[in-house]
């Protein structure tokens, strides 16, 4: 495999760690990259018990806006976006749950993107202070962040490299098989199967091409039988199919 086809296909293929249902999923995603202690699980609680339900398409905030609290997705999807003064937009990452954005945030002074909810979501407000504390009085915890932001920035990459030289119908296959994988690796779904309440002008805006083209693509995909997408509902009749047109 070339070293380019190792960045686009490289984040797919994480093995996903073992979830305890019981765990929430910000613990769930710290776990595959460190081993918690109990005293960690307690602060990380006290996180999640900040969380708010938040509309679908909200801005949590904006670009240029100081960067005084991180957000902690707990359920649904979020995003980062830049948006032109036109209203188009290009979403950058998609936040999942148990994704905290931006563990980076005390060495930020403002924010240089907008975040916004995609579907309804539950999230937690983190200011810089508890975010500071938590990090310095937990040093497994600042680990796995670290560490969880390493895949984020590989993930990153890989989507840059795709958007370069990926078609249309292989972006699409790609982040299908993406949030499959990192909602199962939280006990948010199967990896066959989730809940994907996005609209087709989301998926163009994380794709980069029109509604007209998504709605194309959807048709091919569906054809082909590798998904089925319908009602907020994302099944992956043929995963290995759909890993492998992701990946070429």
């Amino acid at each position: 495999m070339s070293s380019l086809q190792s960045l686009i296909s490289a984040p797919l293929h994480r093995s996903s760690p073992e979830y305890d249902g019981a765990i929430d999923p910000f613990a769930a995603r710290l776990t595959a990259f460190a081993s918690l202690s109990g005293n960690d699980r307690a602060a990380l609680a006290e996180l999640v018990s900040r969380a708010a339900a938040v509309a679908s398409h909200t801005d949590l905030v904006r670009d240029g806006e100081v960067a005084d609290v991180a957000f902690l997705v707990l359920d649904g999807i979020a995003c980062r976006y830049l948006q032109k003064a036109s209203g188009a937009r290009q979403i950058l990452a998609l936040l999942l749950p148990g994704d905290l954005c931006d563990s980076d945030l005390i060495h930020l002074e403002r924010w240089d993107h907008g975040i916004a909810t995609l579907s309804s979501c539950r999230v937690a407000r983190v200011p810089r202070a508890m975010l500071e504390d938590l990090t310095n009085t937990h040093p497994t915890i600042e680990l796995a962040l670290r560490r969880a932001r390493l895949e984020a920035e590989a993930r990153s990459r890989g989507w840059l490299a795709a958007l370069g030289v990926c078609s249309a119908t292989e972006r699409l296959a790609r982040l299908f098989y993406e949030i499959a994988e990192r909602l199962h690796a939280v006990g948010h779904g199967e990896r066959h199967a989730c809940t994907l309440r996005l609209t087709q002008l989301d998926l163009a805006e994380c794709i980069g091409v029109t509604t007209v083209h998504v709605s194309r693509v959807l048709r091919e995909l569906r054809q082909s039988g590798v998904i089925e997408f319908k009602g907020g509902q994302l099944r992956l009749l043929d995963r290995a199919g759909l890993a492998a047109l992701a990946a070429s």
